[in-house]
């Protein structure tokens, strides 16, 4: 066979593959992203759940796709929009996705020095929007009682600020069938790279320098004096970990169809308890030698806890909750418009030296949450 038959068969072999996603039909789904942080213009607490949508051709009731930049509700960096959620935003939804309500705050030097500082001095910074209020909650638990329809929530919705309004926090820990423990976590690549803030707390309550570094777990007890909190803590060094970083897993194959076994995630996680009527559908498992599992037991905490939690009361929403930061993630290095993008990027992810965050993405949230989506779309 001659070289430019050889092309001419490549060309139309790529060409049929990338008009395969145009030609792929749409799902109708109605949805509403809720989003209170954004510090900049990069839209990273929510772009991975649009990426998504688009990709899997998931459009508005008008046919067109959800876009990042404006499709949600929250605050609008460009126009300084601060929204707040009501009933009404909700009455036609078949979905609803609590992103993130960390908030938005005053920095004095700008988003991008003070995260340069953190690790390194304690800086005052001023809330300025964030949370999910009462009335807020109370517009959720109302749109909660409507069947067939989907609620996802994730870290950090019941914590700070939202906290601030206890009743707030609990009713919504309750929507979800959790509760949080005021318990953080977080793997760091470099212990010396945590909050400075953290740093202190440390020499306070152990009564000794922070010179740690190198690999390391981080528990965070928040201080909520109203919820009976204290502040308190515990790390996890390298010499205590028996593998080299936590890791999720299933135990059933409810969740997408699919088993998924040691996928990192390597950023915030809550430790939650699962009240009664709850599931879970996946497990944060950790690493740990004996001596770090009896300094996590002395304050009553496990080993392993819920990713991801799933409550369906009969004649009402169906929830899921995610604890962690899930949607916080990389941009993805294709564009949706192109079928088999997230295949492709899965393979990737498991090359040599690729960043854990695109494991998780495409190994586990990206499928997952295309699972959720088509549930919520009623197929």
């Amino acid at each position: 066979m001659r070289r430019w038959h050889v092309l001419l068969i490549f060309i139309v072999l790529l060409g049929s593959w990338l008009a395969h996603w145009p030609l792929s039909p749409c799902q109708d789904i109605n949805m509403l992203v809720v989003n209170k942080t954004l510090p900049d213009n990069d839209f990273r607490e929510h772009r991975a759940i649009f990426w998504i949508a688009e990709h899997r051709r998931f459009s508005k009731p008008d046919g067109s796709f959800y876009r990042a930049e404006k499709d949600f509700l929250g605050y609008h960096p460009a126009s300084g929009k601060k929204e707040t959620l009501t009933f009404s935003d909700l009455a036609d939804l078949d979905l609803l996705y609590l992103a993130d309500s960390y908030g938005i705050y005053d920095y004095p030097e700008g988003f991008e020095l003070y995260e340069a500082k953190l690790p390194f001095e304690i800086q005052d910074i001023k809330l300025l929007y964030g949370g999910l209020s009462l009335e807020e909650v109370k517009a959720v638990e109302e749109f909660a009682l409507k069947e067939n329809k989907v609620i996802i929530g994730e870290h950090n919705i019941f914590g700070y600020p939202t906290y601030l309004d206890p009743e707030a926090s609990l009713r919504l820990q309750a929507l979800f069938a959790v509760g949080y423990t005021g318990w953080l976590a977080r793997y760091y690549s470099d212990l010396n790279q945590v909050a400075f803030w953290l740093k202190k707390s440390y020499e306070e309550l152990y009564g000794k320098k922070w010179d740690l570094s190198g690999p390391g777990l981080v528990f965070v007890h928040e201080e909520v004096p109203s919820l009976g909190w204290r502040s308190d803590l515990v790390i996890i060094t390298a010499d205590e970990l028996t593998g080299p970083w936590p890791v999720i897993n299933t135990d059933t194959d409810r969740l997408a169809g699919k088993t998924f076994r040691n996928i990192p995630y390597l950023y915030w996680v809550e430790v939650l308890e699962v009240l009664p009527g709850a599931e879970v559908l996946a497990y944060y498992d950790l690493p740990l030698a004996d001596e770090a599992r009896t300094a996590l037991n002395k304050r009553g905490l496990p080993e392993r806890f819920p990713a991801m939690v799933h409550y369906n009361p009969s004649g009402a929403a169906r929830r899921f909750y995610f604890a962690g930061d899930f949607a916080d993630q990389l941009p993805a290095l294709l564009t949706p418009r192109l079928a088999g993008s997230a295949r492709v990027q899965r393979l990737m992810s498991y090359l040599p030296g690729f960043p854990n965050e695109y494991r998780f993405y495409f190994q586990w949230y990206e499928p997952v949450l295309t699972s959720i989506l088509h549930q919520a779309a009623g197929e």
